[in-house]
């Protein structure tokens, strides 16, 4: 027992930022999750802008993405610590601010500067990931960051429907996710590295004074896979704004009932992430990101023909395994070719690709499911059903790009 203590003790040591940061990106997560996939829907329902709810979206998202790829140069530049406490922060302030926003215009600005805010955190967790484990582990480091996103994703429905069905309000959910940015930005401060020991060297080296073309420098690093970034998250974009509204309108689930409904897919994805993240390590990264791809796809399709709450869950589950099986392998091999002083820079572009995807998506699928009629290849299709549908194709897809761009022995060296 004392022996096993005393390993623990070195274990958590050797691996103290990544704990750390784990944490913080789990309870950033949870807090978007919350805004973005519970919060934000029944409150503009309620105040009346469901027809604006897909611009709303777009904002958000548009505003992250033309920022990811600058601010995670910055976070090159000057630390990683300064843009996770001030992204947090920005987002607990517009969270108040939405609580209060009752006119489009308001919440569209609201929703610029959490974009902003995104953009600051998320490259910059992920560069941050990256460099506090050697290159042999980083799909597995790489996993805690996917396990903070499904913890979000998978607890943010229940956890904001809850709030609004227990206080019977639509704003409550705004103050929790105020609290929780507060929160994030607190343990930001204290407790994450400024830099990593790949980043003290790189600045030391002479590399930490900002330049402009640092700036662009991931846009034009990797068109390839930007392709599949966009690809792949337009599928995911199409569903973001209207998920819990098709659960709630074709599934007879209310708020709470919604939440209940995503947690088994927390749990069981959860539970494996790290594993299917440690398995990235040893089989290849590259076999893991081809493989996670073609079940997420195969798993839309079931979710796209599911019309109960059971069949909705049980295909939650397998795209929640095959996305947590394929990202972090992805995110590993982007840092893997990135060398530390670029690495921010180029996760950010990948998130550009990933924003402008999820952006579109965004605004097409809430437009998709309030038609009246759709006629998909001469088979008229449920308008609900379209944005899932149409997922699963451009899932479909992105397998096929995926044994087409993600190769075994990448030779390519950015930022060298």
């Amino acid at each position: 027992m004392a022996q096993f203590l005393i390993n623990l003790i070195q274990l958590v040591k050797r691996y103290q930022a990544l704990l750390f940061l784990g944490i913080v990106s789990a309870i950033a997560e949870l807090a978007y999750a919350v805004m973005n996939q519970s919060a934000i829907q029944p409150y503009v329902r309620e105040i009346g802008l469901t027809t604006h709810l897909g611009i709303i979206y777009v904002m958000f998202l548009a505003v992250e993405t033309a920022f990811k790829s600058p601010m995670g140069s910055l976070g090159d530049k000057l630390g990683r610590r300064p843009l996770i406490v001030g992204g947090a922060l920005i987002s607990c302030l517009t969270a108040l601010g939405m609580a209060a926003a009752h006119k489009l215009e308001y919440i569209l600005v609201l929703r610029a500067f959490d974009g902003l805010a995104a953009a600051a955190i998320w490259p910059t967790v992920i560069a941050a990931i990256g460099g506090s484990v050697p290159a042999e582990r980083r799909s597995t480091a790489m996993g805690v960051m996917t396990v903070a996103y499904i913890i979000g994703i998978s607890l943010g429905p229940f956890v904001g429907g809850f709030t609004n069905d227990y206080t019977n309000s639509r704003i409550a959910s705004f103050y929790l996710v105020s609290l929780l940015f507060f929160i994030t930005a607190v343990i930001a401060f204290f407790l994450t590295p400024q830099r990593s020991r790949e980043d003290i060297e790189a600045h030391a080296a002479g590399e930490g004074k900002l330049k402009i073309k640092d700036l662009l420098l991931g846009i034009k690093a990797l068109p390839d896979m930007m392709l599949l970034a966009f690809m792949a998250f337009f599928g995911i974009g199409l569903l973001i704004p209207i998920v819990k509204l098709f659960a709630m309108d074709e599934l007879h689930l209310s708020e709470t009932g919604f939440g209940v409904l995503v947690l088994p897919i927390a749990i069981v994805v959860g539970v494996s992430s790290i594993a299917l993240g440690n398995l990235g390590d040893r089989w290849g990264k590259v076999r893991s990101v081809r493989v996670g791809l073609f079940l997420s796809a195969f798993a839309m399709w079931g979710v796209a023909s599911s019309n109960t709450a059971w069949q909705f869950a049980v295909a939650g589950i397998l795209l929640g395994t095959g996305f947590v099986m394929a990202m972090p392998a992805w995110l590993a091999l982007v840092a893997d070719i990135a060398a530390p002083k670029a690495r921010g820079a180029v996760i950010g572009a990948l998130g550009t690709a990933q924003g402008i995807g999820a952006a579109a998506g965004a605004y097409v699928g809430p437009k998709l499911y309030d038609m009246q009629a759709i006629n998909l290849a001469g088979v008229s299709v449920n308008p609900q059903y379209a944005p899932f549908i149409i997922s699963a194709a451009t899932l479909t897809i992105c397998v096929v790009l995926g044994f087409v761009f993600v190769k075994e022995n990448e030779v390519r060296r950015i930022g060298v």
